[in-house]
């Protein structure tokens, strides 16, 4: 059956009818008395001509600024929903008729992607939830439902629409039975709530709150609790009760609890709210002050290690132009060469183009270190670790706990020996110091000594330690980690049973037995760093080849 659409313009709206009237088709071509105002089209023009109509109306829509589409009858909805559909300034769609929207202008609606909002009489729950979840259009239903209790309304909660959208909640008196039940199917359609006001406070309320919220498996809500005419004790202890009997859930959900005091409380606590805020600020103040020299720290340590690390690029240099290769027929030659193995000497011969630090002219290395400092006394060297450094002595075990190898400021320190040894004559225990430094420099990397994968290394349990006169062979005795003492930093002994009685101590705290033999003539050799503010890492090398 034909009928004829009439579209009326007001401001920001177009409304649809349906009229019984003919339409005059010469006329409606006819622009010259075309009323913008007031457009009719029978339903079969429209259908014939669907593309031009929708193009011609939609650019009245634009021109007018027209966001709001009112249909009128809801027999003319179908053909005009398709016109809706194309028309993408249109956001708000208003159903007039008091009547419940049909499947198949639900379906309709799908396809529309630029409403935002619908107003109409009624629509199926599940489809008004359809709309929302999948094409995030807010419903708006005008059928009033039965109201049964206090609770809704004082929410206004007359319509389904109401109920799903309501996302600030007040609870402001005892729950009787309509009002739980109506609070019970609020918690099961609503689908937005993030605040509720509880004005009065009970455990049976807070209680019977929070089970629905968990059962019905909401999230991200604050209830928030008045603090006039409650008393704040029950308020603590029952919401410190909940927390924890529902921990887990509160903390997966989000689920928060917030304190709305009143203006007469504030009042009567204005002074320790401002001593609170006082000591808060200081705090704070306290806070970021401490980030900011953290930060400092941070950078300062940073470019403390940059110029480390060119001090060890510039000694690495040093060290390979004093490396002497034996080189004959040009290209490789038979070198005779010590290995040391548990105090046991071989002689091997190997052909190899290649000479470790094994074969460095220390003598030249010495002589000019000595010109860049003064203070060098020896070289140590650790397998498989970044122990490769130039050892300094000062007047005293502090000089170079802040200072680089070229006597400079630097976090870093370098690696020192004991003020009270005698590097010309060793004494029984050479005590070496060093910063373990979290990148690894100075004697960072020794807590990797303390590894059984490492130490279980015959090849890494020799130290090379050369000073001006001598080039050295230390073999490892005993690792340890330790709380701060300084009974292993001991130089002088009274006697040889002294002497040994301190040796068996360090032995017996080795976190392996190497099976190396010990004699009050032995000569050691002592390697200390933090491993933090109370604990030591040490190791113990004995000398077995000069």
């Amino acid at each position: 059956m034909d009928f004829n659409i009439v579209f009326k313009l007001s401001p920001s709206t177009i409304s649809i009818s349906q009229i019984k009237k003919d339409v005059d088709y010469k006329s409606l071509n006819n622009t010259n008395i075309i009323d913008l105002k007031d457009l009719k089209f029978s339903k079969t023009y429209i259908n014939e001509n669907f593309e031009l109509v929708s193009n011609f109306l939609n650019l009245v829509i634009i021109k007018n600024n027209i966001t709001k589409v009112q249909i009128n009858n809801l027999d003319i909805a179908l053909v005009c929903l398709d016109l809706i559909n194309s028309w993408e300034h249109i956001e708000t769609l208003i159903f007039k008729p008091d009547k419940k929207l049909s499947y198949d202008i639900f379906l309709k609606l799908l396809d529309n992607n630029h409403l935002k909002e619908i107003d109409c009489f009624e629509l199926p729950q599940y489809l008004l939830e359809r709309l929302d979840m999948n094409k995030n259009i807010k419903v708006k239903t005008r059928n009033k439902l039965e109201i049964k209790s206090r609770f809704t309304i004082i929410n206004n909660l007359v319509n389904y629409s109401n109920i799903y959208y309501k996302k600030y909640l007040v609870i402001s008196t005892d729950f009787d039975a309509n009002d739980l039940e109506d609070f019970k199917t609020f918690m099961h359609i609503n689908a937005k709530v993030k605040n509720i006001k509880i004005v009065i406070f009970s455990n049976e309320i807070i209680t019977t709150v929070i089970k629905e919220i968990v059962e019905n498996k909401k999230e991200n809500i604050t209830l928030i609790i008045n603090e006039k005419n409650n008393d704040l004790n029950t308020i603590y202890n029952t919401v410190a009760y909940l927390k924890k009997s529902y921990h887990k859930y509160f903390e997966e959900y989000n689920i928060n609890f917030k304190l709305n005091y009143s203006k007469e409380y504030k009042h009567k606590n204005f002074f320790k709210e401002i001593n609170f805020k006082i000591f808060t600020t200081i705090i704070l103040f306290i806070i970021i002050f401490s980030a900011s020299v953290v930060t400092i720290n941070y950078y300062q340590q940073y470019q403390d290690q940059n110029k480390i690390d060119a001090q060890i690029l510039d000694l690495e240099n040093i060290l390979k132009e004093a490396e002497e290769f034996v080189d004959t027929n040009e290209n490789e030659t038979d070198v005779d060469y010590i290995d040391v193995v548990d105090n046991t000497e071989t002689t091997t011969k190997k052909k190899s183009n290649y000479v470790s630090s094994y074969y460095t002219n220390f003598e030249q290395v010495f002589e000019t270190l000595l010109k860049k400092n003064n203070d060098t006394v020896g070289w140590i060297q650790i397998n498989n670790t970044k122990v490769n450094y130039p050892v300094v002595q000062a007047d005293s075990n502090s000089y170079y706990l802040n200072r680089d190898y070229f006597k400079k400021k630097n976090s870093m320190g370098w690696i020192f020996m004991d003020y009270r040894n005698n590097i010309e004559n060793l004494d029984r225990n050479t005590i070496i110091y060093g910063h373990n430094i979290k990148q690894g420099i100075m004697f960072g990397t020794i807590k990797n000594m303390m590894n059984k994968s490492w130490y279980s290394n015959a090849n890494n349990q020799l130290i090379t330690f050369n000073t001006l006169n001598k080039n050295m062979k230390w073999k490892i005795f005993s690792l340890y980690q330790i709380n701060e003492t300084e009974d292993y930093l001991k130089t002088e002994f009274e006697s040889d049973d002294d002497y040994m009685n301190f040796l068996n101590m360090l032995k017996n705290r080795s976190k392996n037995n190497f099976n190396v033999e010990l004699t009050p003539e032995s000569k050691i050799l002592t390697l200390s760093t933090c491993f933090s503010h109370t604990t030591r890492h040490v190791v113990h090398a004995v000398l077995v080849e000069e």
